[in-house]
Formats: C-alpha cells, structure tokens, sequence
C-alpha cells in the first residue's frame, strides 16, 4: 500500500513540481532559521521597526508598479500575447520606479517628518532601487510559472532566503550598532535575485525586443482593463490592510513595537513562504489550465486544501503551547512580547496559508469586483478596529488579537466564495 502510494505521488505532475520547489526552496528557509538567532542579536528593536515601515511602504507604494496587468502573463493563451504582457509589465514598473525616485526628490523631507520615524530618513532613497528589482523580480517569476520553470524558480527562491541575512550579519558584525547591514542586506537579496532570474530565462526562451510588441501595448492594456480597474485597488487595499497594524504601531507605540510585532510575523510567515508560496505557484498555472480546458478545477482546488489544512495544523499547536518560550530561547529574553503577539496571530496565519492561494480563483473566474468589495471591508473594518482600540488605550497584544479573529472570518467568507468559483458559470462564459 505504501509503495503504491509512492508512485502515485510521483506520478502526479502537481505533487513532482511542488517538491522540486519546497525542498531547494526549504535550503533557504534553514538558512533564514539558523541565522535569525544571530541577526535578533545584533539589531536593535528599533531598527527592526524602521526596517519594517520601509518594508511595509514599499510593499504598499510597490502594487502600482505594474498597474496589476501581471497577472496576464499567466492567464494569456496565445503566447506571442504573454510576451506582450511581459513587456507591458516590465515597462510600467520602470517608468513607475522612475516616478517614485522624483518624488522622493521634491518630498523627502516631508515624508520623513509625516511617518514620525528620524531613523527612515537617509533610506527613503532606496525605495525605487527596491521598487524596481522586486517587479521585475516578480514579473519574471510569473513569466518562469506559465513555462514550468521550476529549478529555475527554486534557484531564485534560495539566492533571496541565503543573500540577505549573509549581507545582514556581515555588515552587522563590522558596524555594530548601525542598522546599514539591514538595509543591504534587503536590497542586495532583491537585486540579485532578479538579474539572475533574467539572464538565467533569457537562454532558454526568446523575449524578443521591446519594439516588436510596442504597437499592442495600448490595445492590449486596454482588453484588459478590468485589472488596473478592479484588481489594482483591491491589491492595494490588501497590502495596505496586511501592512496596517505597521503603520499604526509605528504612530501609536513606536518603531520598537514594530520590530517586536515584525519578528512575530516573520516568524509565523515561514511556513507561508516554505511550502505555502510552492504550492500556490503550482496551483494558480495547473488551476488556471484547467479551468480554461474543462471549465472546472474543483479537483484541484480540493487536494490543495487538503494538503495546506494539514501542513497548517503543526504550526498553530506548537505556537499556542510555546510561543513566548521559543521566541525567548531562540532569539534572546527581550523578544519575549514577540512570542505573546504570535500566540493570538498563528489562526491568522494558518489561515492566510490555506486560503491565500485558493483565493487565486477570483482571478481566473474574473470575480474581481467581488474581490475588490471584500477588501474594502477589510481595511475599513480593520482601520476602525485599531483607531478606537489604540484611542482607548488597550494593551497592543490584545488590539491584535481583535484584528486577527476579524481577519480570520473574512478568510472563511473568502474560502466558501473561491470554491464557489471552481466551476465556470454561464456569465463567466460570456465574459471570457
């Protein structure tokens, strides 16, 4: 029984393509695990949140990089209009990096006064480098995904895991007390990854020049413009709902809460980023084909909830029975709070691993007003939450604690509705 277990799981196309990322990819992550115990010990708390509000802002600022047309380099059937695609999405993220370098230009002083942080102040100049190579980065790896290059994907995968904490305690151990290994670190783990991703697709497969597809550029934005319409407000709204409790420990408890609240977050996204991000790269290409070739994909969809439901049980049982205590050994006593905080965000993040993915089935069933509506509610409901809390004067833990049971049930209503969708209706055919 067991052996024919086995070579059915390496028969299957799915579980092969999966592995091939989670076990080159899970290098990576070890060396992520192993060297955070260094780097909790060479940085300040401070300098953890400055690091985390320039993550968050160019994560939030970063989504109109490609006004949301990425997602057509996957769903294209013709080729020659996936290649379009691909030069729509590379040319709107560099003109926008370009745009953001001029802003920070004239408005430099004034964004470093409104985010109420001194420290932020000498890296704002960094946002466009990380701007730029994290949407091409991100733009080759959709393109990676649609051809199944997968040794490809997992070479990327570790280059960012390995890169960034190798630069970070580096620079840490030379400047002791300075937070530039931390802001090197990150770019040089963005940059790398993306020029190597480059070079590494161009010998295989043939992007042609920018010229060639300069004449179907306008008429192709235009068929799909229910993405930057629909789908680029809805992103936005998410990153900034997910980047939300930054923003706001950063202005009501400080850049020390943040790095406390960033540990916790990093830590229990882990398991997101080890199998959750592979599986998610598998399912959208194998649920996008099949839902364009048969107009269903409920099989797949059920196998892949199966699977993140298990993986995500191991992770909520360890962090509700030792979460402060590991946070404490491992990283040292004053991240003990960050143990505390991820005991009541763990049923976020299992959550965010089992329907984040899932969740990709607005996109190929073209729901994205739907979409869009839901995460209105959940920055709507998630900002009022945290303004009276915080106003009221509540213990941060337990402010967190509100925000993850709202968000939870938000991911219930987003799991019911995607599997909904796994059956293509008659409206979704006349609009396709």
């Amino acid at each position: 029984m067991f052996k024919k277990l086995l070579k059915r799981l390496k028969s299957s196309e799915f579980i092969v393509n999966v592995s091939k990322l989670t076990s080159a990819t899970s290098i990576g992550q070890l060396s992520a695990i192993l060297t955070a115990p260094i780097l909790y010990r060479l940085y300040e708390k401070s300098s953890y949140g400055t690091l985390g509000l320039y993550m968050a802002i160019t994560g939030v600022v970063g989504v109109f990089s490609t006004m949301q047309y990425l997602q057509t380099i996957l769903l294209e059937k013709e080729a020659k209009n996936a290649l379009t695609a691909l030069w729509l999405n590379r040319l709107l993220n560099t003109g926008f990096a370009l745009v953001i370098a001029l802003v920070i230009l004239i408005f430099h002083n004034h964004i470093a006064f409104w985010l109420k942080n001194p420290a932020i102040h000498r890296w704002l100049w960094l946002i466009p480098v990380s701007i730029f190579f994290s949407g091409q980065n991100e733009i080759l790896r959709v393109w990676a995904n649609r051809c199944q290059e997968y040794n490809i994907l997992t070479l990327n995968g570790i280059l960012t895991s390995i890169l960034i904490p190798v630069f970070s305690i580096s620079l840490g151990l030379l400047y002791r007390g300075n937070d530039l290994g931390l802001f090197v670190g990150l770019v040089i783990g963005q940059c790398a990854p993306a020029l190597i991703l480059f070079f590494s697709l161009r010998r295989k497969h043939d992007f042609g020049q920018l010229k060639e597809h300069t004449h179907k550029l306008i008429p192709f934005a235009k068929s799909n413009k229910m993405f930057p319409i629909y789908s680029l407000p809805s992103e936005f709204v998410n990153r900034f709902t997910n980047q939300l409790p930054v923003f706001m420990l950063n202005q009501y408890a400080g850049a020390g809460a943040v790095g406390v609240y960033n540990l916790a977050v990093r830590m229990l996204g882990l398991p997101i980023q080890f199998i959750g991000n592979a599986i998610s790269t598998v399912f959208q290409q194998r649920a996008a084909k099949d839902y364009k070739e048969t107009g269903s994909c409920r099989n797949i969809f059920l196998k892949t909830f199966k699977t993140l439901g298990v993986i995500s049980l191991v992770p909520v049982i360890i962090i509700l029975s030792f979460g402060p205590t590991l946070f404490s050994t491992i990283f040292g006593a004053e991240w003990y709070d960050a143990g505390r905080y991820a005991q009541v965000l763990i049923l976020l993040f299992a959550g965010k691993l089992i329907v984040s993915p899932l969740s990709y089935m607005f996109y190929i069933s073209k729901k994205l007003k739907e979409d869009f509506y839901w995460h209105i509610w959940m920055l709507v409901s998630n900002s009022a939450l945290f303004l009276i809390l915080f106003r009221l004067d509540w213990d941060v833990r337990n402010i967190l604690l509100i925000y993850a049971v709202n968000y939870t049930l938000i991911y219930l209503i987003y799991l019911f509705r995607s599997y909904q969708f796994t059956i293509r209706s008659s409206d979704t055919l006349e609009t396709q």
